[in-house]
């Protein structure tokens, strides 16, 4: 698991800029398929966050299976179980690439009955050029949506932009610039239907070998600034502070940030890896929420997890959750 986190770092050093441009990059979508490719794939590099996100999914009971057929389409089913409502959510996608036209077909199904779909192109017309088309449908309602997305990456630079495809359409765009080992970059969000400035979003960071330091302003009211450092193959250690950012946990995000609001937290976040096939987390804020986290490889494709995030303030009665998920792959 060590040497895994290591070619991470050095995956995420050697494509900072196409990262950078994902953090800056507002999207107003509610379906992000996953990117494979990874000069487009902003999750990338997003080590210092991963320490307090992932891994954690308090209140939820997770499960993931992934597989690809002989003709090349990859499966991906993911099902969430709240355990305060005892509601059951989850989805099922496929995904089909055609290598000779640089084509990516996907498509989702969730259990709210929401269809989605993107046809997504790249490196075909221009190296560096990505295309997509993206649209959903609630058929109960007739309810639609769709945007266009277009995305530039180069060595030093990266561009990405998406525009609504609806009677009130809202153009996101972003610009990333690296120079060594610093970024920087802006981000600006447009209401064409009412003409109107909507927000905007600043980020400078510095990223070696070894640690990554990031901070990002949106709005001039919500900012965020995170140190990511790896203090040997075995643990990884972070900090993070935010304000204004309230996280939205949920069946469709059982993965976001505790606390949030208009209060500063402060977080202190770790992983320790035990040996090649286990590890543990652990993360704890200003707000004396710890949350603890344990991840076995039991098989080749079979992953289990189990974490908790405990309210310190108050051990007796306090809203402890606990949280176990399953990852399947074949």
């Amino acid at each position: 698991m060590a040497k895994g986190s290591s070619m991470g770092l050095k995956a995420k050093f050697d494509f900072k800029i196409r990262y950078w441009s994902g953090l800056i990059y507002h999207t107003t979508s509610s379906f992000r398929p996953q990117c494979l490719h990874r000069r487009y794939t902003p999750d990338l590099g997003k080590l210092a966050r991963d320490l307090f996100k992932r891994g954690y999914h308090p209140g939820i009971w997770q499960i993931d299976c992934k597989t690809l057929t002989n003709s090349g389409i990859e499966f991906f089913t993911t099902g969430f179980a709240s355990q305060d409502n005892s509601k059951v959510s989850g989805s099922l996608q496929s995904k089909y690439k055609i290598e000779d036209q640089g084509l990516t077909l996907t498509e989702r199904w969730n259990t709210d009955n929401w269809l989605f779909g993107e046809i997504m192109q790249r490196d075909k017309l221009a190296e560096g050029l990505m295309l997509a088309l993206e649209a959903k449908l609630q058929p109960g309602t007739n309810e639609a949506d769709g945007k266009f997305k277009l995305g530039f990456a180069q060595e030093n630079f990266n561009f990405l932009a998406d525009i609504g495809l609806n009677s009130e359409p809202l153009l996101n765009c972003s610009l990333v610039l690296g120079h060594k080992e610093f970024l920087g970059g802006v981000g600006a969000e447009f209401d064409i239907g009412n003409t109107e400035f909507k927000g905007w979003k600043v980020a400078l960071g510095w990223t070696n070998e070894t640690a990554t330091v990031h901070g990002e302003l949106k709005n001039g009211d919500t900012w965020l600034a995170s140190l990511f450092y790896k203090a040997s193959e075995k643990i990884d250690v972070g900090a993070e502070v935010t304000k204004g950012a309230g996280g939205q946990a949920g069946a469709e995000n059982p993965e976001a940030e505790e606390g949030g609001g208009g209060d500063v937290i402060v977080g202190l976040g770790m992983i320790y890896h035990l040996e090649e096939d286990a590890l543990i987390r652990a993360k704890i804020n200003n707000v004396v929420e710890l949350g603890l986290g344990y991840e076995q490889k039991l098989r080749e494709g079979i992953t289990a997890s189990i974490s908790a995030v405990l309210d310190c303030n108050n051990i007796k009665d306090g809203n402890h959750r606990f949280g176990v998920g399953v990852a399947l792959q074949c």
